[in-house]
């Protein structure tokens, strides 16, 4: 039987981490910054912030009423008090700490344009860690074959942009995906109810009962990126390819027949596709998120 297509588009192994740590890595990090920091300003943030919730609501301030606020927060003794109305207000305690599951192994090298599986993967995790940084504590564990890195989860842009550079500067390696390992490592990290983002190759098959079982205690989306040849985007002529994982070669020719949709009950699961615009899509699941959230 021929494997999915996702594994075998092989291309040649990168250029080790260590040539990478240099300008080239910071120009790179430099315009994801930038192009995160433009994401922000047309409201990106803001829907991070109204998609995930925080652990409740905290006290404020007390101030006078008007009107189309809420009567239920009037705050009957103040009220009293000065014999004006007053309401109470109150801000949402977020005290959230986000965790990204990216996937670092081999068969993300594959790509049938400029950008490949793993491009897309690094810049949109880095684009989850950035949103994130802006207010809540922000891990990841990045895997191949095994669970390779674990950065602990921490507050500020700075820490965010540091996820950013170990994303950016990791070579894609291994003879598998530990998909489940990854998400065995979350539940052990989150102490508390908090937001899991895996970001993986469509290829990968997923730990549908280990998923649901995190979905159950916390937030959890899947972000499943593909090529475009693999989604039927483009013709597929017949190609001479290499698996990067195990190193065998065959001859694929032909449709590629995709997987089944993703369906794990408690989990969002969003399609990225390379050679396409992917914020739009990452605002919807925000925007789906914030709907479901007001209802």
């Amino acid at each position: 039987m021929i494997p999915a297509l996702g594994r075998w588009l092989g291309r040649p192994r990168p250029a080790d981490v260590v040539e990478l740590a240099g300008p080239e890595l910071r120009a790179q990090v430099r315009r994801l910054e930038i192009r995160a920091r433009q994401a922000m300003e047309t409201g990106l943030a803001g829907r991070y912030q109204s998609a995930f919730k925080g652990r409740g609501l905290e006290f404020e301030e007390v101030r006078e009423y008007r009107p189309g606020d809420d009567v239920r927060t009037l705050d009957w003794n103040v009220t009293a008090r000065t014999g004006q109305l007053h309401v109470k207000q109150y801000r949402e305690e977020r005290d959230l700490t986000v965790l990204l599951l990216v996937d670092l192994s081999a068969s993300t090298r594959s790509g049938s344009g400029v950008m490949t599986v793993h491009d897309l993967i690094a810049e949109s995790a880095s684009l989850f860690a950035l949103a994130a940084s802006k207010r809540d504590r922000v891990g990841a564990v990045l895997f191949d074959e095994r669970v390779r890195t674990l950065i602990p989860p921490r507050l500020g842009w700075r820490h965010g942009l540091r996820i950013v550079r170990e994303v950016l500067g990791s070579v894609p390696a291994g003879h598998g995906t530990a998909v489940d390992e990854a998400v065995a490592a979350a539940a052990r990290l989150l102490t508390r109810r908090g937001v899991v983002i895996l970001v993986t190759d469509r290829e990968c098959p997923l730990p549908r009962r280990p998923l649901a079982a995190l979905a159950g205690r916390h937030d959890v989306v899947v972000v499943r990126v593909a090529d475009r040849l693999t989604e039927g985007a483009v013709p597929m002529p017949e190609l001479p390819v290499v698996d990067v994982e195990s190193g065998r070669t065959q001859v694929l020719s032909g449709r590629v027949r995709r997987g089944e949709e993703d369906r794990i009950a408690g989990v969002d699961v969003i399609t990225l596709t390379t050679g396409e615009e992917y914020l739009p899509a990452v605002q919807a699941l925000f925007e789906l998120k914030e709907r479901r959230r007001a209802n």
